[in-house]
């Protein structure tokens, strides 16, 4: 399932151009699945919900605790609207792994409460900031589901392209504990980089790459319930580039219809045989 992040509907000012609900109707009419936003706010997840259950949209929705309990309310929340999965971008930055691993097990255990995926998100300034430390997280937690947004990794560690062997397998060990994606091609000096431009192609290809190793490794799990996600996430500035009067450089709703149509071709090529 394809879905667009609604952060990357908002524009150079960081806000939506128009209505919700003519965001949401645009977002479906293109052929979308669903839709990603933040849903731990009892009034903004009841609109959001009904405006995409009339448009036949899913949601994934995105909750930010500091602390094990802060996750309960989102829970709530996300089960009597329902959504797809939700997804936490762990708003803490332990400085030991013992303290990671207490947060990621209380997280882990309210999850077994509700019926849909709760996935920890890799991002920098988070829990999962650093891709070494997470690895190690596994290590301790080799159970726990994330959802994968690589291109934090890639930017935040300077990954070099080619990458070096170390780094590839670090990447699929993410991977294989990943439930779900958040798209962005990041090159390793920029989190976003435009995938319309002919020079960006290696890194597009490099992404499009691991986005097919973790697909085949979602498909190879025996008895994988639900479905996988993958999230269209081209930020407003600063994610995006602009030029020198704030403009974006490229047409960021334009990109977003060009890696969801990257998005499926790659799931069709990893399911064609199945």
């Amino acid at each position: 399932m394809v879905f667009q992040s609604m952060w990357a509907m908002q524009n150079e000012q960081g806000v939506l151009p128009s209505s919700l609900e003519s965001q949401l109707t645009k977002i479906a009419e293109a052929g979308f699945d669903g839709i990603t936003d933040h849903f731990h706010e009892p009034e903004a997840a009841r609109t959001l919900s009904g405006l995409a259950s009339r448009l036949g949209l899913q949601i994934e929705g995105q909750v930010f605790p500091q602390t094990v309990d802060e996750l309960q309310p989102a829970l709530d929340i996300a089960s009597h609207y329902g959504c797809h999965h939700l997804t936490i971008q762990a708003d803490s930055r332990p400085r030991t792994l013992k303290e990671a691993v207490i947060l990621a097990q209380g997280w882990q255990r309210l999850a077994e409460q509700v019926d849909f995926p709760v996935l920890l998100e890799t991002h920098r300034y988070r829990l999962t900031s650093d891709l070494h430390f997470t690895l190690d997280l596994l290590a301790e937690l080799p159970d726990l589901k994330l959802l994968a947004d690589l291109s934090h990794y890639v930017v935040g560690r300077e990954i070099p392209l080619p990458p070096g062997d170390d780094d590839q397998q670090q990447i699929r060990q993410i991977l294989r504990n990943s439930w779900g994606f958040h798209g962005r091609v990041a090159s390793c000096e920029q989190v976003q980089v435009p995938i319309s431009f002919a020079r960006h192609k290696p890194w597009v290809e490099l992404f499009s790459d691991w986005w097919t190793l973790g697909i085949e490794d979602w498909l190879g799990r025996s008895a994988v319930p639900g479905s996988l996600s993958f999230t269209c996430e081209l930020g407003p500035p600063p994610y995006a580039i602009t030029d020198r009067l704030g403009k974006d450089i490229t047409d960021r709703w334009q990109e977003s219809l060009q890696m969801k149509d990257l998005a499926r071709q790659l799931w069709a090529g990893c399911t064609q045989h199945l």
